[in-house]
């Protein structure tokens, strides 16, 4: 489904500048003919009704009211902080949702569970647009079940103005004789793996680190930090919190930073010496779902590459859509901190899938942790 037209009319009236796009009235006509035939081309028809479960500020609002008036379809769109609140709702199997936000390290475990659908790319035509490094993650061979959304890494917002020494490692986050001058405005991720990664960094260790006496090491060092914590803070806390300078140094996924810095210029994102988490977060479709025919379309929509351009301008995430470049904005698509250069990207890990036994121990050093 080319959304390309009226995507950047529409949005370019409300958000700004983004790529001086106008729509003509033949242009309307072609898309809407080309709605039309995709339409027929799916066996069943669209449903009237989409429900979307994904991260808070994940999106441009515009967009799900351009999709709502190229199909006629209807969209809820609910959000989650953590993807710990996500797996919980998701995993009765009865969640009532037909597109899913499921983090790379997740998507084994739903699968496991039977939980997902096998996607019918018949359904996806846009999905040519992909990079070909993103068509075959090791977390899903083939994207049988997922199709990639954005992509980011896990790294430390902070305040150059209000932080007197530079934030360049964990250890300015983690070691109470560096982190203890800004007590009580340090946050750090309520997602279960991502503090526990950052500490296993630290250490000199892989971030999927499962051995017992490393993960106690890492307990030990989070224990440490947390008398000068303010909390354990989501997006929806942490970046109000960031730009209204009630945070100074905040464990953050790298768009959220970017997002704050809008409001405040003070905030800069940087990527660990150490490195830290490359994450890419994927659309999914329940087995349970009601509405998969629009299950498809929204995540066909989300694939045209004048879409996802707008949502990375906007969000200062990575995309993994390669036809997507030339509607960026050029301070995005050159950000070494939003791209990072090949001897930045070799020192970031994806989280891998954990065992039963593996998330077990996790669990009992985030128990704890924040116990």
């Amino acid at each position: 489904m080319a959304a390309t037209g009226l995507v950047g009319a529409a949005v370019g009236a409300v958000a700004g500048n983004y790529y001086g796009a106008q729509m003509t009235r033949t242009q309307e006509e072609n898309l809407k003919a080309q709605l039309e035939d995709m339409k027929k081309k799916i066996p069943v028809q669209p449903e009237s009704e989409v429900r979307i479960y994904t991260w808070s500020e994940y999106i441009h609002d515009y967009l799900i009211e351009v999709f709502k008036m190229n199909t006629g379809i209807n969209v809820v769109y609910d959000t989650f902080e953590s993807p710990d609140e996500m797996r919980a709702k998701v995993t009765t199997g009865q969640s009532g949702y037909d597109v899913v936000m499921v983090p790379d390290y997740m998507v084994p475990e739903m699968i496991d569970l039977a939980l997902l659908a096998e996607l019918d790319t018949r359904q996806l035509p846009n999905i040519i647009h992909l990079d070909d490094k993103f068509k075959n993650p090791p977390y899903d061979p083939g994207n049988k079940y997922s199709i990639p959304y954005l992509w980011g890494t896990t790294g430390i917002g902070w305040n150059i103005a209000k932080v007197t020494d530079s934030v360049k490692s964990w250890a300015d986050v983690l070691e109470p004789e560096r982190v203890g001058k800004y007590e009580k405005t340090v946050t750090m991720l309520e997602e279960m793996r991502e503090p526990i990664a950052a500490a296993l960094k630290y250490l000199g260790y892989s971030l999927n680190d499962t051995d017992d006496a490393h993960l106690d090491e890492a307990k030990q060092v989070l224990l440490r930090q947390k008398p000068f914590l303010a909390k354990f803070a989501g997006a929806n806390e942490y970046i109000p919190g960031l730009a209204g300078e009630r945070f100074m140094i905040s464990q953050a996924y790298s768009g959220d930073v970017f997002v704050a810095a809008e409001e405040n210029p003070d905030i800069t994102y940087t990527i660990p010496d150490e490195g830290c988490t490359l994450w890419v977060d994927n659309m999914t479709v329940p087995k349970s779902a009601l509405h998969p025919v629009a299950a498809h379309m929204w995540i066909n929509y989300i694939l045209d590459p004048t879409v996802i351009a707008i949502i990375s301008n906007f969000r200062y995430y990575a995309n993994p859509n390669k036809d997507s470049f030339p509607f960026m904005n050029k301070d995005i698509a050159e950000d070494p901190a939003i791209y990072p250069p090949e001897d930045v990207y070799k020192k970031l890990e994806i989280l891998k899938p954990a065992t039963q036994q593996e998330l077990e121990k996790y669990q009992k050093v985030w128990l704890e942790v924040v116990g």
